[in-house]
């Protein structure tokens, strides 16, 4: 029973196994007591009321008990009743029937008191010893004085047949409740069971390394959440491992490049050539500027190694949004306008002070103006902005280049990623829209990206005022 369809089985059938068979037998109790019981006290009671008319009319077997048991005798009794002739002081004078279990019930004192006192008395008992009516009328004469008294026992006996008839349909319909609900439990259990087993399957799978197959969303909707769920962490982990791929053969070819390319400088120096004083010199510059094109990518590796392990720490300190962005944007000015960009500035004088890492900050504002510096064609333009929104104050790094590909809008944040088009972000790392993000999240703000399509990119940076 330790397998998630054994526990669905059996939960499904315990309340057809367990519920049905006491709901039925507390249905039987309830006819017998509610229904039967009171059918029997009835009728007893019209039987004796009857008898007590007729002894009524011969008040002499009053006086004379062989008279009394002669009449009884005579009369034509149930086969499960019993028929008791008082005296008015409560005296038996004539018994009949067949009945001679319970009619101490029937002759109970308080039962022949309250009859002997004018009272008509009726007691339905229902036990494991029977199920009886007890009825005691009392004859009156004209005067209403109390003559005596008629008592009649009836018991279930007689209806057995009937009571054996309605048992007989109550076991077969509970027989066949619980063959149906059964098999329904055990079908619906199936039916829970099987998307269930094939989304643990898929993560078993994953975690085993093996492939894993596409997990169909069936059942109810918890469970095709769950088949998403699996389906979704199967893909997001293809896309780590291509990432991991894809990343291992960009940090190869950033940094093999410039490594070829020195050690091609330190052959060339072995040589004869390298005691030329002019050519060494050309060389060696060659080899300092390759040396100084890989620290960029080093100080990446750094910073996301430094985010993934142990978050980022920022130095917070007031600071000046009006004088603190042109003095970040200063040095890109240059790098833009010996390009031929359009270099546009839009930064409000009346910016708010705010609670910042200065450097950390700068950084991600430098990683997005330099995308759009390196990937802007010569004659386009680049476009820095800020202002306020509510709460909220934005800085706007906007260009007129290439775009993005809406399919990879999402992406472009993902470390190492490069666009699989010749169109934007072909060479690097893919490391610095990456940690501009998780800089601009250390905040507590947010950069988002707009790029409609032939309508170059425009990176929004929302701090909170």
């Amino acid at each position: 029973m330790r397998t998630l369809r054994s526990q669905l089985i059996l939960s499904h059938t315990l309340p057809f196994v367990v519920v049905l068979p006491l709901f039925t037998l507390a249905l039987l109790i309830l006819i017998e007591t509610q229904v039967l019981l009171a059918s029997l006290a009835q009728a007893a009671t019209e039987q004796a009321t009857l008898l007590a008319q007729a002894v009524r009319s011969q008040p002499a077997l009053l006086d004379d008990p062989a008279r009394a048991q002669a009449f009884v005798a005579g009369l034509d009794l149930a086969p499960d009743g019993r028929i008791v002739l008082l005296s008015a002081d409560g005296r038996p004078l004539a018994t009949g029937g067949a009945l001679d279990e319970g009619v101490n019930r029937l002759l109970a004192p308080a039962s022949v008191a309250a009859a002997t006192q004018g009272q008509t008395s009726v007691l339905v008992s229902y036990g494991l010893e029977g199920q009886q009516a007890d009825v005691l009328v009392p004859m009156r004469d004209a005067s209403g004085r109390v003559m005596g008294v008629v008592g009649v026992a009836r018991t279930l006996a007689g209806m057995n047949t009937a009571l054996g008839r309605l048992r007989m349909v109550f076991l077969a319909a509970l027989l066949t409740e619980i063959l149906l609900g059964v098999a329904l439990g055990m079908w619906a259990a199936r039916r829970l069971a099987r998307p269930i087993n094939a989304a643990a399957g898929a993560v078993v799978d994953l975690a085993e390394g093996r492939a894993m197959d596409a997990v169909a969303a069936e059942g109810p909707a918890e469970i095709r959440q769950l088949a998403s769920a699996a389906n979704a962490l199967a893909e997001r982990l293809r896309l780590l491992e291509e990432s991991r791929r894809r990343s291992l053969a960009n940090v190869v070819h950033e940094i093999g490049r410039p490594l070829g390319a020195i050690r091609s400088a330190v052959h060339v120096l072995r040589g004869p050539v390298g005691d030329d004083r002019a050519i060494r010199e050309e060389l060696l510059s060659g080899a300092e500027a390759q040396i100084e094109r890989m620290q960029p990518l080093l100080d990446d590796l750094a910073q996301l190694h430094g985010q993934v392990s142990g978050g980022v720490t920022l130095l917070r300190r007031p600071t000046a949004l009006s004088q603190w962005l042109p003095s970040v944007l200063l040095p890109w000015q240059a790098a833009a306008l010996e390009k031929g960009l359009d270099w546009q500035i839009d930064t409000p004088e009346h910016l708010p002070v705010l609670e910042i890492d200065p450097d950390r900050l700068a950084q991600a504002v430098g990683n997005l103006v330099d995308n759009a510096i390196k990937y802007t064609p010569a004659g386009g333009r680049v476009a820095v902005s800020a202002g306020l929104a509510g709460e909220e104050v934005w800085i706007r790094v906007a260009d007129d280049g290439p775009g993005i590909a809406p399919e990879e809008q999402q992406r472009v944040f993902e470390p190492f990623y490069r666009s699989q088009r010749d169109r934007r972000f072909p060479q690097g790392l893919g490391l610095g829209l990456t940690i501009a993000n998780e800089l601009i999240l250390a905040h507590g703000g947010r950069l988002t990206l707009e790029s409609p399509p032939g309508e170059g990119s425009r990176f929004t940076i929302s701090l909170p005022r």
